[in-house]
C-alpha cells in the first residue's frame, strides 16, 4: 500500500518504522513480564531501509533516518527480548553498519566487486572463494547454521513457492457505502479528465488558428511593404519625369488604394490575433487548474482506496480469527534583319540601349532617393533587433565565421538581451559557466566586424547591440541582391 505513494517514495520507511517500534514495544512489555515470546523479524533490501550517510539512495529525510534507528535499535537490543533480525541486502557498501554489527550468521551468494572484501572478513574466507561463485551457489558460516564451519560452494534449489511479483491477489467485495464513495470520485476524476481533454484541444485549436493567423499578418506586412516602396518610387518617378506622370499617374493611385486596403485588413487580422492570444492564456489558465483539480481528486481516489485496503486487511485477519465467512514564347533571327536598312537599325539599337542605361541609372539614383527619404526601420528595443532577419543572417554568419564555438556567440547575444544593456566579457563568461574570457572576445570581434555589435568601452571591455548599424546592414544586404539582379539581367 505504501509503496504506491510515488510521490512521496519514503512512506515506505514511514511505514516500516512504526511497524518495527510497535513490535520493539510490545516484545519490552512481555520481557517486562516475565513472558519473553521469540519472534523473527525479516528485512529485505536492508541496505534501503537502513542506509549509510554516503550512500547514493534514498535521500536521507526524516522518515528514512527514523526507520534506521528503529533497525539499528532492534538489531541491537531485540535480542533479549527474543527478536531474531535476519537482513537481506545487496549493497553491503551502502549498509549502515549498526544493523549487522552483531550478527553472527552469513549466507553470501557472488558479491560484487566492491563489497567483495568486507564479505570475505564476514566469511571468514579468501576473496578468491567468493569470486569463483556460480549462479546459484553460496557460502555459509555461522554457529547457529553451520556449527561455525564455512560450507560450500553449495547449490541452493530454485524457488518452489510462488512469486509474489507473478501472483494476484483478490480482496474482499467493497462495502456499498465505500463502493458508492469510489464510484462518485472516480466518475468525478473521469469526469474532470475529460474537460481537460476538451480544453486542451480547444487550446491546440486556437493555437493553430493564431498561427494561421499570424502568417496571414506576416504575409501582409510584407506585401504592404512592398506595396508602399513601390507606390513611393512610381511617385517620385512621375514627379521627376513630366512625361512619365502622365504614364504612371493611374498606377500609383491604384498602389496606393490598395495599400490603404492591405492596412485595414492588417489591422483587422491583428485585432482577431490578439483576441485568439487572450483565448489562448485563459484556456491555458483552465488547463492548469483542471490539472490541480485532477491531481487533488486522485489523490483523495488513493487515499480512500488505501484505508479500505487497510480496513479488509483487518477484516479478513478478524475473519480468519473467528472463522466467518465475511464479503466485503522565341525571339526574332539576326538573319531576318538585311538590305540596306541595316545600319540603320543597328543604329537605333544603339541609341535604345543607351536610353536603357541612362533609365537603368536613374532608376537607381530615385530607388536611393525613396529609401533615403523613406527610411531604414530602426529597432528601439533589443528583442526587435534580434530578430530583424539582417541580424539573424548576420548571427548565424558570426557562429560559422568566429574562432570560437557557437556556443559563445550565442552566449555574447544573450547576455545582452538578459542585462537589457551593454555587457562585459566578464559577465558573459559567468552566464556560460566559464572563466576564460578569451573565446568570449573572438565570438564579440566576429559579431562586431559584421555589424551586430558595437563596442561602448575599451577597459573593461563592454559590447551593445548597435541599434544603428542595423540600417548599414540592411543597406549591403540591399546591394548584394542589387549585384545580383545585375548580374542576372547581363
Amino acid at each position: 500500500t505504501y509503496a504506491d505513494y510515488e510521490q512521496d517514495g519514503s512512506r515506505v520507511h514511514e511505514a516500516a518504522a512504526r511497524a518495527i517500534r510497535s513490535l520493539n514495544d510490545r516484545a519490552h512489555e512481555k520481557y517486562r513480564s516475565g513472558d519473553r515470546t521469540k519472534s523473527l523479524l525479516v528485512v529485505d533490501e536492508v541496505h534501503y531501509m537502513a542506509p549509510k550517510d554516503s550512500a547514493p539512495e534514498p535521500e536521507l529525510d526524516e522518515h528514512v533516518k527514523r526507520c534506521r534507528g528503529q533497525l539499528i535499535k532492534v538489531a541491537t537490543e531485540g535480542g533479549n527480548k527474543g527478536i531474531s533480525v535476519v537482513a537481506g541486502y545487496q549493497r553491503r557498501a551502502f549498509l549502515h553498519n549498526g544493523v549487522i554489527q552483531l550478527c553472527q550468521d552469513f549466507i553470501a551468494h557472488r558479491p560484487g566487486d566492491e563489497d567483495i572484501a568486507r564479505t570475505a572478513d564476514a566469511l571468514r574466507c579468501s576473496e578468491d572463494e567468493l569470486a569463483s561463485l556460480e549462479t546459484g551457489e553460496i557460502l555459509a558460516r555461522g554457529a547457529a547454521i553451520t556449527d561455525g564451519d564455512l560450507v560450500g560452494p553449495t547449490t541452493v534449489r530454485k524457488r518452489r513457492s510462488p512469486d509474489p511479483r507473478e501472483e494476484s491477489f483478490e480482496l474482499p467485495e467493497t462495502p456499498d457505502e465505500l463502493a458508492d464513495v469510489l464510484d462518485d470520485i472516480q466518475d468525478e476524476v473521469e469526469a474532470e479528465r475529460e474537460r481537460r481533454s476538451e480544453r486542451e484541444d480547444e487550446l491546440d485549436r486556437l493555437r493553430e488558428e493564431n498561427e494561421r493567423l499570424q502568417k496571414r499578418v506576416d504575409e501582409l506586412e510584407q506585401e504592404l511593404a512592398d506595396t508602399e516602396r513601390l507606390a513611393s518610387a512610381l511617385d517620385n518617378l512621375g514627379s521627376s519625369n513630366g512625361g512619365a506622370a502622365a504614364d504612371v499617374g493611374e498606377g500609383v493611385q491604384g498602389l496606393q488604394d490598395r495599400v490603404e486596403e492591405l492596412k485595414q485588413e492588417r489591422d483587422q487580422l491583428q485585432d482577431r490575433v490578439d483576441e485568439l492570444e487572450a483565448d489562448v492564456d485563459e484556456a491555458e489558465a483552465e488547463r492548469e487548474a483542471a490539472l490541480e483539480e485532477v491531481a487533488d481528486l486522485e489523490a483523495e481516489l488513493q487515499e480512500v482506496r488505501s484505508s479500505f485496503e487497510a480496513a479488509a486487511s483487518d477484516v479478513a485477519s478478524l475473519a480468519d480469527v473467528f472463522e466467518v465467512d465475511v464479503d466485503l514564347a522565341t525571339p526574332a533571327s539576326a538573319a531576318d534583319v538585311a538590305g540596306d536598312g541595316e545600319s540603320e537599325l543597328r543604329a537605333d539599337l544603339q541609341n535604345a540601349q543607351e536610353e536603357l542605361d541612362q533609365l537603368r541609372a536613374e532608376n537607381e539614383r530615385l530607388r536611393r532617393e525613396v529609401e533615403a527619404a523613406d527610411g531604414v526601420v530602426v529597432p528601439t528595443d533589443y528583442e526587435a533587433f534580434v530578430q530583424e532577419d539582417v541580424v539573424q543572417d548576420a548571427i548565424e554568419e558570426a557562429k560559422e565565421k568566429s574562432n570560437a564555438s557557437q556556443r559563445y556567440v550565442k552566449g555574447v547575444v544573450a547576455a545582452i538581451l538578459e542585462e537589457g544593456g551593454p555587457v562585459d566579457y566578464e559577465t558573459v563568461a559567468d552566464m556560460l559557466g566559464v572563466k576564460d574570457t578569451s573565446n568570449v572576445s573572438k565570438a564579440a570581434s566576429t559579431l562586431e566586424a559584421l555589424g551586430v555589435l558595437e563596442r561602448v568601452q575599451q577597459s573593461p571591455a563592454e559590447v551593445d547591440f548597435d541599434l544603428e548599424g542595423v540600417a548599414e546592414i540592411k543597406e549591403q544586404a540591399r546591394r548584394r541582391e542589387q549585384a545580383e539582379s545585375v548580374m542576372e539581367d547581363l
